[in-house]
C-alpha cells in the first residue's frame, strides 16, 4: 500500500477534477485514473468488497451521504472508487454519463473522504484567512461571445485591504483572453477582514456544491496566515449566505463594486431598497358663510407621505394635515421590512399605468396626484407620476398597498387607548369566568363558563351547543368576571367551554 501522502495528492487531484464544471468527461474516464489506483494499490473488484459492507453506497450517491464518515478503510474505499470509475470507463453507454450531478457528487463525497483519512480535509478551509482570489467565468453553453464581451474577472483581496481586479473580454475564444480593464486600489482594513473572515466562515464547513453545465463556474484560493492554500471551485450560480447576508453582495457592497461575478454571476434578480410614495391632494371647499367679498373658497392643501425602507428597516407613514398640524407612524421591524421588500418583483414593480381616457371629466374643486420613487439595489431610480385614481396608478399599486396596511394594522395602535385593555377588571379568587361566543359570525353572543385562564378575546374554542350538545366552533368575543351572587347565568346551568380549538378542529384528518 503507498504512504499517505500519496493516497491524499491522489484523492485531492481527482477530487479537484470532478469539480471542474468545464472538465472533458474523456479526461475522467480515460486511463490516468486507472494507472494511479493501481500504483496506490487498489483493486477493481467491481465495488463488491464495498457492497458486501455498505450495500447501495457503493454506487448511490444519496446513500453513501449517509453512511461516508462511517467509512474509515483506505483501501476499502479506494477500491470502491476504482470500481465505480470503472463502470463508467468500461459498462456505461457512454462515458459522459460521469458528468451527470448524481455521478459526479458520489466521486467527490468518496474522494474527500479518503483526502480525510489520508490527512486533513484540504476543501475546509482552516485557520486565519490571510488573503482570497477568485477567478470567475462567466461563458456558459451557447453562442460564443463577441470578441469585445467581458467573460472573466480575477480578484483578489488582502488582510491589509489591498484589491486587485483585472477582467478579460473574449478576444480571439479560450487561453487567447484580453485583458480589457484593471482596478487596484486599497480598502479598509476592518471591511477587509470582515470580508475574509466571512469567506471563510463558510468554506470552514462543508456546502452543497452545485453542478450545472449551462452556466460559467468559478474558482477560489483562500490562504490563511500560515500559506496553506485551500483550493474551491464551482458552479457560476452559488446562492452562499453568512449570517443572513448574500456573501457575493458582501464583496460587491464592501469593494463599491457592482459588476462583479464573484459566486453568482451577479445574476440575481435586482431588488427594492426604497420605496417613497408623496401624495397631494388639494381640495377648494366653498364655505356656507363668506369669509370675504373677495374669498369664495377656501383651500385645504393636504400630503401624506409613505417611505417603506430597507436600509433601516421601517415602514414611515406622514401626514401633513395643515398648517401646524402633522402626523407620524414609524413601525421598525427588523426582517418583516426586508421579507415585504424581496417579496416584490423589482423588474417589473409599478412597470404598467393604463392611464385615463381623454374624455375622463375632472373635478373642478379637487385633484389628487402622486409621486412614486423607487430605488433599487442595482439601478438606477425610477420615478413614477400621474393622478391618484385607479387608471391612474400602476396597475400593482392594490395589491402593494394591501401589504404595507396590513403590516401597519397588524402592530396597530397599541394598547394605551385600548378600552378593552383599561377597563378590564383582574379576577378575584372566587370569580368565576364568563366568556361571550358568537356562533358562525352570527350577532348574538351567548355566555359559557371556562376555568382555563388562557382564553383570550379573538380565540376559537369548542363549545357543546343545542339540546344535544353537539361540538361546535366559536369565537369568544368577550370575557368577564362575576361572583355567583352577581353572575348573568346560573352557574350551575351555563355549559362550560370544552377547549381551545387546534389546527386539526379546523382542518380534520381524511379517513382513509
Amino acid at each position: 500500500m503507498a504512504d499517505m501522502r500519496q493516497v491524499h495528492d491522489f484523492a485531492v487531484k481527482w477530487c479537484d477534477k470532478f469539480r471542474d464544471q468545464k472538465i472533458n468527461y474523456i479526461e475522467l474516464v480515460d486511463h490516468y485514473m486507472a494507472d494511479d489506483c493501481d500504483a496506490l494499490g487498489f483493486k477493481m473488484d467491481c465495488g463488491d468488497a464495498f457492497s458486501e459492507r455498505y450495500g447501495k453506497a457503493a454506487n448511490d450517491y444519496e446513500e453513501l451521504n449517509k453512511i461516508i464518515d462511517e467509512v474509515n478503510d483506505i483501501e476499502l474505499l479506494g477500491s470502491a472508487v476504482y470500481s465505480r470509475w470503472r463502470y463508467f470507463n468500461h459498462w456505461a453507454y457512454t462515458g459522459e454519463e460521469i458528468l451527470e450531478f448524481k455521478n459526479r457528487s458520489w466521486f467527490i463525497l468518496a474522494l474527500s473522504r479518503l483526502a480525510i483519512l489520508s490527512e486533513k480535509n484540504p476543501f475546509i478551509f482552516e485557520g486565519t484567512p490571510k488573503k482570497v482570489r477568485i477567478v470567475s467565468n462567466n461563458i456558459c453553453y451557447g453562442p460564443y461571445p463577441e470578441p469585445t464581451d467581458e467573460v472573466e474577472q480575477h480578484l483578489t483581496i488582502n488582510a491589509e485591504g489591498q484589491v486587485w481586479f483585472s477582467a478579460f473580454t473574449y478576444g480571439q475564444g479560450f487561453g487567447e483572453y484580453e485583458k480589457a480593464r484593471t482596478k487596484n486600489y486599497k480598502i479598509e482594513k476592518e471591511v477587509a477582514t470582515k470580508v475574509l473572515n466571512s469567506v471563510a466562515a463558510y468554506f470552514s464547513q462543508e456546502y452543497n456544491e452545485i453542478f450545472a453545465t449551462d452556466i460559467g463556474d468559478w474558482q477560489m484560493e483562500l490562504t490563511n496566515t500560515d500559506d496553506e492554500i485551500f483550493k474551491f471551485r464551482g458552479s457560476l450560480c452559488a446562492d452562499f449566505e453568512v449570517d443572513g447576508t448574500d456573501l457575493s453582495d458582501l464583496i460587491r457592497d464592501s469593494l463599491k463594486m457592482d459588476d462583479l461575478y464573484v459566486f453568482d454571476g451577479n445574476c440575481k434578480p435586482d431588488k427594492v431598497n426604497r420605496i417613497r410614495v408623496d401624495y397631494h391632494r388639494v381640495t377648494r371647499i366653498k364655505p356656507k358663510q363668506p369669509i370675504n367679498n373677495n374669498t369664495e373658497y377656501v383651500t385645504w392643501d393636504y400630503t401624506e407621505q409613505l417611505i417603506v425602507d430597507r436600509k433601516s428597516e421601517t415602514i414611515e407613514h406622514i401626514q401633513n394635515i395643515g398648517t401646524g398640524c402633522v402626523v407620524s407612524r414609524k413601525y421598525k421591524v427588523e426582517g418583516g421590512i426586508e421579507s415585504l421588500l424581496d417579496d416584490l418583483e423589482a423588474d417589473d414593480l409599478f412597470l404598467n399605468v393604463v392611464g385615463n381616457p381623454p374624455d375622463v371629466v375632472e373635478s373642478p374643486n379637487e385633484t389628487k396626484d402622486y409621486i412614486i420613487t423607487l430605488d433599487f439595489k442595482k439601478r438606477m431610480p425610477r420615478i413614477i407620476k400621474g393622478t391618484y385614481d385607479k387608471n391612474g396608478l400602476p396597475d400593482d399599486w392594490a395589491e402593494f398597498a394591501e401589504t404595507v396596511f396590513n403590516v401597519m394594522r397588524f402592530y396597530g395602535f397599541g394598547e394605551i387607548l385600548d378600552p378593552s385593555v383599561y377597563n378590564k377588571v383582574k379576577r378575584r379568587k372566587n370569580d368565576y369566568i364568563f366568556c361571550s361566543v358568537t356562533f358562525d359570525e352570527g350577532y348574538k353572543s351567548y355566555y359559557y363558563l371556562t376555568d382555563d385562564d388562557s382564553i383570550e378575546v379573538g380565540d376559537f374554542v369548542l363549545v357543546p351547543a343545542g339540546k344535544d350538545n353537539h361540538t361546535a366552533i366559536v369565537e369568544v368575543v368577550n370575557i368577564e368576571y362575576f361572583s355567583e351572587e352577581e353572575a348573568p347565568l346560573p352557574v350551575d346551568k351555563t355549559k362550560y367551554i370544552i377547549r381551545k380549538c387546534t389546527d386539526d378542529d379546523f382542518d380534520p384528518p381524511t379517513e382513509e
